[in-house]
């Protein structure tokens, strides 16, 4: 729809008033913008915007828009991930008979979002790995000497 508008808005003269202009081409180019208004009034596109400036601007509020949709299901999603992980969590205390149930805690941080975020997780958890790998060392050199000595 957006080719269709700006080719009928630019300056081909397929849609101008005047001599030698079809009525039929102009009732058929009106009947198309009138169509069309209503959606980019949704986008936040003004009557005057659409109708008398620059006619790329439909294309640039359609993507706008597009955009702005696109964030708004990642939000959702994000949101519904964040309840199914809460609802993980306390699934032991739902389970019925269970004598002790203990659920599991929230989550400390939230999701990482972007590269940086990523990354500084990444090194945490390669930090908690060599900790855990030294202690690993320290027990298996208390054993080997224990064994050693008898």
């Amino acid at each position: 729809m957006d080719d269709e508008l700006t080719a009928i808005s630019s300056s081909n003269g397929m849609c101008v008033e005047g001599e030698g202009s079809n009525t039929q081409t102009l009732d058929s180019c009106r009947k198309l913008f009138d169509k069309a208004l209503p959606d980019y009034l949704v986008m936040g596109m003004t009557y005057d915007e659409f109708f008398n400036k620059d006619h790329t601007l439909v294309i640039a509020y359609r993507k706008a828009y597009e955009l702005k949709r696109k964030k708004e299901n990642e939000d959702m999603w994000l949101q519904g991930a964040y309840v199914y992980e809460a609802i993980a969590r306390i699934a032991p205390l739902l389970i019925p008979f269970n004598k002790h149930p203990k659920p599991e805690p929230y989550l400390d941080k939230p999701y990482p979002m972007f590269g940086k975020e990523t990354s500084d997780e990444n090194a945490e958890s390669q930090a908690v790995t060599d900790r855990g790998f030294a202690y690993m060392q320290a027990q298996m050199m208390k054993v080997n000497k224990k064994f050693n000595k008898e």
